[in-house]
């Protein structure tokens, strides 16, 4: 037997872990195993310890989440109180309202993750990129795009169109997506072009914006 046997055996019946004990003495892991898989009381020590670290791992795992969901909560707060400010500070700026309006028409409310405007007109998507450039600070190359055409469109030649018109890269370009069913001829020449951004925050901000313009719009007495 060797000396530190007795020792290791110890451990183990206070509840200790191989690795804690690998630890304290220096016996490997494997020697481990060896000395105490046919110990009954070591199979309901090492039982004991795997159902506790799974304790452990569950509230740790809770305490982060909720300190991610404060951390969030308070960057999210602070976004739409600087929507506020900003609003004040836009408002009068045609851009500014212009491409609001254009998102409150065209624009996606309900994907939290994902600020995306679907037209079929290439001004519109030009006025919605200039406002997220001069208002959002996003640069026209960090904009994503993709297609929705029909089967008989050519799909490079109508990515190469929108690239031009909208002055983004090809490479900005997700993968097209074609309209299955009845219809196999295009309705619309271009096709219907979508501008995406991925971001939780700003997209809060947009919807922020909108939501200050329909407060403000329903305060408006109607004209007689």
């Amino acid at each position: 037997m060797r000396h530190d046997q007795p020792q290791a055996f110890e451990l183990r019946k206070q509840g200790k872990t191989y690795r804690e004990i690998e630890k304290l003495l220096g016996i490997s892991r494997s020697t481990l195993c060896e000395w105490f898989r046919n110990e009954k009381w070591s199979i309901y020590i090492k039982k004991s310890n795997i159902e506790n670290n799974t304790k452990i791992s569950t509230i740790h795992l809770k305490k982060l989440n909720e300190a991610r969901r404060l951390m969030l909560e308070k960057k999210y707060g602070q976004v739409e109180e600087d929507a506020v400010k900003e609003f004040e500070v836009n408002k009068n700026d045609p851009l500014f309202m212009a491409g609001l309006m254009v998102y409150a028409g065209e624009g996606d409310k309900a994907n939290r993750y994902n600020i995306k405007l679907a037209n079929s007109e290439f001004y519109l998507h030009l006025v919605f990129m200039s406002f997220l450039e001069k208002f959002l600070k996003i640069k026209r190359q960090n904009i994503k795009f993709w297609l929705l055409l029909y089967p008989d469109h050519d799909i490079e030649k109508l990515i190469g169109v929108w690239s031009d018109k909208l002055n983004i890269h090809k490479s900005n370009f997700y993968k097209s997506q074609v309209i299955t069913g009845r219809e196999k001829t295009r309705k619309l020449q271009y096709g219907v072009g979508n501008s995406i951004i991925s971001s939780v925050a700003l997209k809060k901000k947009i919807l922020k914006w909108l939501e200050i313009c329909r407060e403000n719009f329903s305060k408006l007495e109607p004209r007689v």
